[in-house]
């Protein structure tokens, strides 16, 4: 088995992978001392990145305890790194081999993990695909947290029926109409999960102004 010394990850939720340029300063890194590492295909690190899958039991058992950590001679259970040559992710399981969390490195620790993986020998992983029907968000991690925020807002307005407020925001990004307020309001969180952009940055802004003031 080879390993990798000497890295830092940000393990955060499975169903989205944190590029390391998104790392906040608010995020809990781990300072890896150990982890083992295993040169894949290309199309298993997709499915790693971007699905939801079930590992092998007896891959679980290959990587039992093998992650550690630097703080207090701590371990992660079943935890390991997966390259293909051209990038590299490091994967949480649980214990039913399914992904917990997953992290991506930083650039010149990538970039280190690749030489060492060259002429390591690819290894063939039983997994199966629950699902790969997770969308790949183009949205930073600020902006999925407006986009939620604006959602979390809207609701309440809609049952407050904050009207006033409402059409001051719908106004913002439709401008004026005589649309019933159940219609602006499929409106407008139809068009915000599918567009999110400048506008509704703008519409975050004027919120968390509006409270700020109160």
């Amino acid at each position: 088995m080879i390993y990798i010394y000497d890295l830092l990850l940000n393990y955060q939720d499975g169903n989205r992978l944190v590029e390391f340029f998104e790392w906040s300063k608010d995020d809990v890194l781990e300072h890896i001392k150990r982890i083992p590492m295993f040169v894949v295909p290309s199309v298993d690190i997709d499915h790693f990145c971007f699905s939801n899958i079930k590992i092998d039991s007896k891959f679980l058992e290959l990587i039992k305890g093998k992650t550690l950590l630097y703080k207090k001679r701590k371990s992660i259970f079943y935890s390991c790194l997966f390259c293909d040559l051209n990038r590299v992710i490091a994967v949480e399981f649980s214990g039913n081999g399914e992904i917990i969390s997953k992290s991506c490195l930083l650039l010149d620790e990538e970039e280190e993990v690749i030489q060492s993986a060259k002429g390591v020998e690819e290894v063939h992983i039983s997994y199966k695909v629950l699902s790969d029907n997770y969308e790949t968000s183009f949205l930073t991690r600020k902006e999925e947290f407006q986009k939620r925020y604006l959602l979390s807002e809207f609701s309440s307005f809609s049952e407050d029926k904050d009207i006033d407020m409402f059409n001051y925001l719908y106004e913002e990004v439709f401008g004026k109409d005589d649309l019933a307020f159940e219609i602006k309001y499929q409106k407008l969180i139809e068009d915000l999960s599918q567009h999110f952009d400048c506008r509704y940055q703008k519409l975050y802004d004027i919120i968390r102004l509006s409270y700020s003031k109160k």
